[in-house]
């Protein structure tokens, strides 16, 4: 479970970060609100999720890091308020303004939030009572949320948000009543992990549609604003943890692989009057391959300098060969699709 737990983290940790930074690059009026949301998300849940990372791979790594741990639970609490409240202004920005009384929402919601970013602060003096006071405005604004969301289930951008958000509290809720008395209630961290991912891809849905040439430079960008961030990451991570090559290479992995190879595949491929439907599968693969791959430098930079178990460092290997063939296949078949559009051109009419 514990291998699980840390392939499940860092993976839903470059999911939402690369898609957070990839929403804001799309032309679209709801980019800035989904894309800083969502990376928002990841940011918040990263001081959290590196540090139980660690301390799974550590030796007595909870006992260790207990400082790092709860700091890092009180800045997720943080920016999954300010989620659910961006979430709030999304649906009164996409919802039906002529039957609701929006003035007496706004004024329950953000009192809400506010209550719950003052008793958030409270509790840093790790009050049990005042963390569980801190939850309750913030289970009022997901509910005011989920209401919201149902009533206009049918209204194409929103539908099956509200089931999301429905399960991450129902699977929320249990953790924050009952985790210092069974501990592996935690374990529903995860299912509510899920339930975000979903909604982060649905907002994503909600501004892409089909694919198009120009998709390549904008996952191109992407990759390069994360490698950039990944080598800031390093530098200024590596102050706290030790942390293994592994992690260093990432910066230059995601720059070149991700931003040079993606950017030169578009001068090559674009104008040439090709299949959108097929050139996006292939693109998909190929960033599919990249995601994995990064994933699984993530991961190592992080663990390695504890020597992980032996399960740990197998399914490492397994992510990263199946992130490398991925990615080999996609720059294999987008080079022979630009090969056969360059015949295809020059070809004699």
């Amino acid at each position: 479970m514990q291998a699980f737990e840390l392939f499940f983290d860092s993976l839903y940790l470059s999911f939402v970060l690369f898609i957070g930074i990839r929403m804001l690059l799309i032309k679209d009026k709801s980019s800035p609100l989904l894309g800083s949301m969502t990376l928002l998300l990841g940011l918040g849940d990263s001081f959290h999720l590196i540090p139980r990372i660690i301390s799974h791979a550590m030796l007595d790594g909870f006992d260790l890091n207990q400082g790092a741990l709860f700091f890092g639970t009180r800045i997720s609490a943080l920016t999954m308020s300010v989620f659910y409240l961006l979430l709030y202004i999304y649906i009164r920005k996409e919802g039906d303004h002529t039957k609701k009384d929006w003035r007496s929402l706004n004024i329950l919601v953000y009192g809400c939030f506010l209550v719950r970013v003052v008793t958030v602060f409270l509790s840093f003096k790790q009050s049990q009572t005042m963390d569980l006071i801190s939850n309750i405005p913030f289970v009022l604004m997901g509910l005011v949320d989920f209401i919201l969301l149902w009533k206009e289930r049918d209204r194409s951008s929103f539908s099956h948000l509200a089931i999301y958000v429905f399960f991450s509290f129902l699977f929320y809720i249990p953790v924050v009543l009952f985790k210092n008395t069974y501990p592996l209630i935690g374990m529903l961290m995860m299912p509510k992990t899920i339930m975000y991912v979903l909604v982060v891809i649905k907002l994503y849905r909600n501004i892409k549609k089909d694919f198009v040439e120009k998709d390549m430079v904008d996952f191109a960008v992407a990759y390069l604003f994360l490698g950039i961030f990944a080598g800031a990451l390093y530098r200024e991570l590596g102050k706290i943890y030790p942390l293994s090559l592994y992690f260093a290479r990432l910066h230059t992995h995601l720059i070149v692989l991700g931003f040079l190879v993606l950017s030169i595949f578009y001068l090559l491929l674009r104008d040439k009057g090709l299949d959108k439907g097929s050139l996006g599968k292939l693109v998909r693969i190929f960033n599919f391959g990249i995601y994995l791959s990064f994933s699984s430098f993530f991961l190592h930079g992080l663990v390695d300098p504890y020597d992980p178990a032996p399960l740990v460092k197998t399914c490492l290997a397994v992510t990263s060969g199946l992130g490398h063939i991925l990615l080999t296949l996609g720059a294999v078949l987008l080079s022979l699709k630009a090969l056969r559009a360059l015949e295809e051109r020059e070809r004699p009419a």
